[in-house]
């Protein structure tokens, strides 16, 4: 009769024996993109894997982005190496597909891609044994007029071509909420309360939470501040009939031109992204690496000494 420990180990061998396909999206302009990505190539293939990869000669934009979307149809896992713009990118490709991404770090901040480059490799072999940790993210949909897209980190409402401030009318579940006047307003869900809504002076919200933020830029009113509301609120925006146009922004991968008298609708979405995330590591390590925020898991004796500061009373 088998031990415990043996019945694991079987396990795990019927595990590695069924082949995954892991698609690659690669910031090429990156220095360690080449050296990273070949060596998980080689390793996936070693380990009977199949990994997906754009041919380096091909050209054009159209054709790249219909061979990534060909390739996230066929995987089992995508893995962005870059930041998190090529992280972003990949959601979008993957949408309500309800394909798993992971994200490899090659330099910079990188909020949304958690993994190190030395992390990588034991990542994709944990998810190919079925041994890995994930998290599915909220995703916002949005819609103008016949117009309809997505994030999964924020929606953004910008000045246009002119330069000037816009006024936008909030509403949410058809009550007036409250009037922006400035460079804009930043609609985000919690994976995306550490990117642009940050910068703006936003809240760091748990990113497992169903929540979502709207983030004024550059207030006129300082009364003006970012708040949060339930994941299931529909908040429409409309620029007042004294503005000029302006520039709605899709997590900054798409950017549509709005103007006065017609609402932009944005609501939770029916599908969820489900990003893998490195095992042992929590999202307070995460932002205490990214923010350089202080403090150690170590408790550190900070008694002070006491100095005596009663003064002399003068005499007589």
């Amino acid at each position: 009769m088998k031990t415990r420990s043996e019945r694991r180990e079987a396990r795990d061998e019927k595990r590695e024996a069924i082949p995954k396909r892991i698609a690659f999206m690669v910031n090429r302009g990156k220095p360690l993109a080449a050296k990273v990505v070949t060596e998980l190539v080689r390793r996936l293939r070693a380990a009977g894997h199949e990994p997906l990869l754009v041919n380096r000669r091909m050209t054009g934009q159209s054709a790249i982005e219909n061979r990534q979307s060909k390739m996230v149809e066929q995987a089992d896992l995508v893995v962005a190496c870059g930041g998190d713009g090529t992280m972003l990118r990949a959601a979008r490709l993957v949408g309500s597909r309800d394909v798993p991404i992971m994200g490899v770090n090659l330099g910079g901040l990188g909020f949304l891609t958690e993994f190190s480059v030395e992390e990588a490799q034991a990542g994709i072999e944990a998810f190919c044994r079925g041994d890995h940790t994930e998290e599915r993210r909220m995703v916002l949909a949005c819609s103008y007029g016949r117009r309809a897209g997505f994030a999964l980190n924020d929606i953004a409402v910008n000045m246009g071509p002119a330069n000037r401030a816009i006024e936008l009318l909030a509403t949410s579940g058809g009550v007036m909420v409250t009037r922006f006047i400035g460079d804009g307003v930043v609609v985000a869900t919690p994976t995306g309360s550490t990117g642009y809504s940050l910068a703006a002076g936003g809240p760091v919200v748990y990113p497992t939470m169903d929540a979502i933020l709207l983030t004024p830029l550059s207030p006129h009113a300082l009364a003006s501040r970012p708040m949060i509301l339930p994941g299931d609120a529909r908040v429409e925006l409309e620029l007042s009939r004294r503005s000029e146009s302006a520039v709605l922004n899709l997590d900054g991968q798409e950017r549509w031109i709005v103007r006065p008298g017609r609402p932009i609708r944005i609501r939770r979405a029916d599908f969820t992204i489900r990003l893998v995330t490195p095992k042992g590591k929590t999202y307070f390590q995460i932002l205490r690496d990214k923010l350089k925020w202080t403090g150690s898991e170590r408790i550190v004796d900070c008694q002070l000494p006491i100095v005596n500061c009663q003064s002399p009373i003068p005499k007589r």
